[in-house]
């Protein structure tokens, strides 16, 4: 295809790679991390305590 021009990025990387330092992006992966582990074991507790809930309806018996 003639005629395109391509488009060059080198100033918006250069810019960009001097604002964000490994720092910054592992602490935001740590976060991430974090968010995520405390979710995971929440809907793990979720899961027991309905289950629980369900088997003593059923049962008549609280089991923990």
């Amino acid at each position: 295809m003639e005629g395109q021009e391509t488009i060059d990025f080198t100033a918006f990387i250069t810019a960009l790679t001097g604002s964000i330092t490994v720092t910054q992006v592992l602490t935001v992966l740590a976060s991430i991390v974090g968010v995520g582990m405390s979710f995971f074991l929440m809907w793990l507790g979720v899961r027991r305590a309905v289950r629980a809930f369900t088997s003593a309806v059923a049962s008549g018996r609280i089991r923990i």
